[in-house]
């Protein structure tokens, strides 16, 4: 299957209403239309990728000509990747800002930390038309809450917030390894087979079934039961 990619053009109407249709029943309902138009107002591209262990979303800068680009998983619940896309446009939006002084007169060659002061108040800022519960379960609303007095460079390394997107989880067949019953097997979003063999302090031992090889997980790490 090939999935969606978009680059915003200047008609904004016409941006507004492919973004539209590629987010819509990834997102929310209530949030579609304001992320859409959101997205149809920069220049930049989206792609929406097979799931990876590693992340769910990103942000690349323009490069050799090509615009600036954010690429999210496509098998994120509608809450998580709402959460993954703003956390990425917050990105784009500093990085934005950077350029903008940069080439600036004054030439303010200033450096930001990936997800230092700035780029943790643009996210506040994004967000903060979303945060309510028509758009978001009231036990995940009160979770980010939390999450947006200090976020976190990965979004989903907050475990609060992760557990309760987790709850939504369970449509796709995703479950926390934590919730596996000793000698379970399962498989990740990359395809690997797993066993789940003990309890190490805070991370789980499992054998991989491929090269039979160890390795840890994150007691909240989302996989796919296996029989």
């Amino acid at each position: 299957m090939r999935l969606p990619i978009f680059q915003s053009a200047n008609d904004h109407t016409a941006s507004f209403l492919i973004f539209r249709q590629m987010l819509e029943g990834r997102v929310p309902d209530a949030a579609l239309e304001q992320i859409a138009r959101t997205f149809s107002l920069q220049q930049i591209r989206l792609k929406i990728t097979r799931g990876r262990a590693t992340k769910t979303g990103d942000f690349r800068p323009s490069q050799n000509g090509n615009p600036c680009a954010i690429t999210i998983n496509e098998n994120l619940n509608p809450y998580a990747c709402l959460i993954t896309l703003i956390h990425e446009l917050a990105h784009y939006q500093v990085y934005k800002s950077k350029m903008d002084r940069f080439f600036s007169p004054r030439k303010n060659r200033k450096n930001y930390s990936p997800h230092g002061k700035e780029w943790k108040e643009t996210f506040r800022l994004l967000f903060f038309e979303y945060l309510t519960e028509d758009i978001f379960p009231a036990p995940v609303l009160d979770a980010l809450m939390i999450h947006l007095e200090n976020p976190k460079a990965s979004t989903f390394s907050d475990q609060q917030l992760l557990r309760a997107l987790a709850v939504y989880d369970a449509a796709s067949g995703l479950v926390t390894v934590e919730s596996l019953p000793e000698g379970s097997n399962f498989r990740t979003t990359t395809g690997r087979h797993f066993r789940k063999l003990e309890k190490k302090r805070t991370r789980y031992l499992c054998l991989c079934l491929d090269n039979r090889k160890r390795y840890l997980f994150s007691p909240i790490a989302q996989v796919t039961p296996e029989e």
